[in-house]
């Protein structure tokens, strides 16, 4: 007879392990647990945790939400809520990522978890930021700086100077924001932190394209670009993809930014990143515009409005209504570029932005 098989005992995970994973490659921690069922809220949040840092932000909602159902743990459910709320954020959803967080903080309030109370404040903030209420969103990450810089968090006080610049830049503050980066870069460098590193030179190189200074634009995008390179933060990548493609648009490199854009184009749309794919299909158009590829040029238009009327992402709706309005006179149809041309004009007065509208891409 046949010795009978035995039972193959699941294999116990290794959450120490994975941690180390998720921080230096998040890919191992997706081809460890990606496959296994029955997974416990801890091994789900940490899935879900592989797929957000791997740009795969849908996935990741769905696997948080898995984990939320399966604890009654205080602790998870609000890191669980604040990952879902910075996955609804980046993917221009940015309601819905505020209700996440303050959900959060008024967990976090009521059971006096001061460390909670504060990274729920950060990711409403980042929120607001999102949605276009600056001031709000000034004021609460404020807040929290001031609490990362008593405890000397210079991760945390790197990030939030990030954010701090991308508002000023909104705002049209360009002093102020490019201060900003050149903290969050020297915070990042004290905390040892490459990727928030990367984001400042991001930060600063988009506002100094604004501020004209396009030369010192390319040259922190590829400073950037050198970090990412070595990480497998696809969001990261596609990020200054775009901004790379913006900055040589306006140095009239066009070839050049043509390239840039269709990488973060494939990026962009690999992650599900669908406010950040209508900038790239706006400052593509743009290129197409001026070359008199004008079909072409519409349907990147047509493309972008169409995301972006999908998100409360009111920046890139006012700017597509304005191109589109310039692309449709070209083509002959006055009518509809009148009447799209008076929709962004009206919107922008609305929403109380600049005219110069470019500043906010």
């Amino acid at each position: 007879m046949r010795p009978a098989k035995r039972t193959r005992m699941p294999a116990k995970i290794n959450y120490e392990q994975l941690q180390n994973w998720l921080d230096e490659k998040p890919s191992q921690v997706l081809a460890a647990l990606g496959k296994k069922k029955n997974l416990d809220a801890q091994a789900l949040f940490l899935l879900g945790e592989a797929q957000r840092l791997l740009g795969s932000f849908r996935p990741a909602i769905e696997t948080y939400a898995k984990a939320l159902k399966v604890t009654l743990n205080a602790e998870e459910r609000m890191d669980i809520l604040l990952a879902m709320a910075a996955c609804y954020r980046t993917l221009g959803v940015s309601s819905a990522a505020y209700e996440l967080a303050d959900d959060a903080l008024k967990m976090a309030q009521e059971l006096e978890y001061d460390e909670y109370v504060v990274r729920a404040m950060q990711e409403m903030g980042m929120a607001l930021r999102a949605w276009g209420r600056l001031d709000e969103a000034l004021e609460l990450l404020d807040a929290v700086l001031s609490s990362y810089t008593q405890q000397k968090d210079w991760a945390g006080m790197s990030f939030i100077c990030w954010a701090k610049g991308g508002i000023y830049r909104l705002k049209g503050l360009l002093q102020e924001g490019i201060a900003q980066f050149k903290l969050a870069i020297k915070y990042a460098k004290k905390a040892g932190d490459e990727i928030n590193l990367a984001y400042g030179y991001c930060g600063l190189a988009g506002i100094s394209r604004i501020a004209g200074k396009i030369d010192d634009c390319v040259k922190n995008y590829k400073l950037a670009e050198k970090i990412f390179n070595k990480t497998e933060d696809l969001f990261g990548k596609a990020y200054t993809n775009c901004g790379m493609a913006n900055g040589l648009r306006q140095q009239g490199k066009y070839d050049e930014a043509l390239r840039h854009y269709n990488k973060a184009d494939a990026l962009y749309s690999g992650i599900g990143d669908k406010v950040d794919l209508g900038f790239v299909k706006w400052g593509r158009a743009d290129i197409l515009k001026r070359r008199n590829k004008l079909p072409q040029a519409l349907a990147d238009l047509q493309g972008a409005r169409e995301l972006f009327d999908n998100s409360d992402e009111v920046r890139g709706q006012i700017l597509t209504k304005l191109a589109l309005a310039q692309v449709l006179y070209a083509l002959g149809r006055t009518d509809e570029a009148e009447e799209l041309y008076a929709a962004g004009v009206k919107q922008a007065q609305a929403e109380g932005l600049h005219t110069y509208l470019e500043s906010y891409t």
